[in-house]
């Protein structure tokens, strides 16, 4: 992030990026950020955005041999294709791409031994986004708010976040309403935090989890229910059951070796809070079980978004498939 950081600010932008890693706020942040450095919002015409596995490799080596149209750059943009896990012409061809040609890769996982990741790591540059610390993301909040003209305590931003996650995404939209309600405040409390979270509070979602493993499937049920009457999008349910059964096997895995639950709380970058509920889950539950749950909740996800399969669907199986395993 950095280096990125210095390339917009010195304007030498290389012609190839690869924005890597779960955390999608800030990948998406930098995505716009690069974009738009690289070519101009009103020249459009020489920006091409490809998304999805199913983007053909040799219609992107058409797109990038192509000359700008009035202008002197020419940006690709491949969101999630999986270019850089397999091997594909474009690896063959990159080197001769001429030198107005500049390439943004969006792309959550990647294979370091991929010959197209090798080459844009060497060439250009990867940038990784991680979850961050708890201490930056309680730094964000605050951050975030003071743009309102608004502060808050660590203990309230802390209280924020085990509410709402460390999804940067979630936790914007949470921040952005409570600073609508709060208008004409400084002061952003407790108490505003407890009325205006989501629906999809972290609260709930253990709630979810500690259902699941429990092996009880009429409240994991009714839990699932209640979010949908209240209007929230079952692709939101999902990915917040994938990202807290991942962060659930890391601090599994993290116990095994007889870590502290404060420094797992440090090594996974989990709020302290989190990280209480996640071992207290773990004593009925197998990292076996919790490690194939993410597995095949990534499945789904990339078939839903895909559109090989509706969002309420997934989640269903994803919640039947935990129970077939009870």
């Amino acid at each position: 992030m950095n280096t990125i950081r210095s390339d917009l600010k010195n304007g030498t932008l290389r012609r190839f990026y690869a924005l890597t890693g779960t955390e999608d706020y800030l990948r998406r942040l930098y995505l716009g950020k690069l974009s738009s450095a690289i070519i101009p919002e009103e020249n459009s015409m020489n920006l091409t955005v490809y998304d999805g596995n199913k983007t053909d490799p040799i219609e992107v080596v058409d797109a990038a041999m192509s000359p700008p149209f009035l202008g002197e750059r020419r940006l690709i943009i491949l969101s999630d294709t999986g270019f850089l896990k397999s091997s594909s012409i474009i690896a063959d061809r990159i080197e001769q791409f001429p030198e107005t040609t500049y390439m943004l890769f969006f792309e959550k996982d990647c294979d370091q031994r991929n010959k197209l990741y090798k080459y844009i790591e060497k060439e250009g540059h990867v940038a990784v986004f991680e979850a961050m610390r708890e201490t930056d993301t309680v730094a964000f909040i605050a951050n975030r708010l003071q743009r309102f003209g608004m502060r808050i305590s660590d203990a309230d931003a802390r209280l924020l976040l085990e509410q709402s996650g460390n999804d940067l995404t979630g936790l914007s939209n949470e921040i952005d309403k409570i600073a609508a309600y709060c208008d004409g405040r400084d002061v952003v409390t407790a108490s505003d935090i407890r009325e205006m979270t989501s629906v999809l509070s972290q609260g709930q979602m253990f709630r979810m989890i500690d259902a699941i493993v429990a092996g009880n499937r009429k409240q994991a049920m009714t839990l699932y229910r209640e979010l949908l009457m209240d209007q929230t999008a079952p692709v939101a349910i999902l990915r917040n059951l994938i990202n807290n059964f991942f962060q659930f096997s890391m601090v599994m895995r993290l116990s095994r070796k007889g870590i502290s639950a404060y420094e797992i709380a440090q090594q996974a970058k989990i709020p302290s809070g989190a990280v209480s509920r996640y071992l207290k889950a773990a004593r009925n539950a197998s990292i076996e079980r919790v490690t194939a749950a993410v597995e095949y909740g990534r499945e789904l996800e990339s078939k839903v978004k895909n559109g090989d399969l509706p969002d309420r669907m997934a989640v269903e199986l994803f919640l039947t498939q935990q129970f077939a395993v009870v």
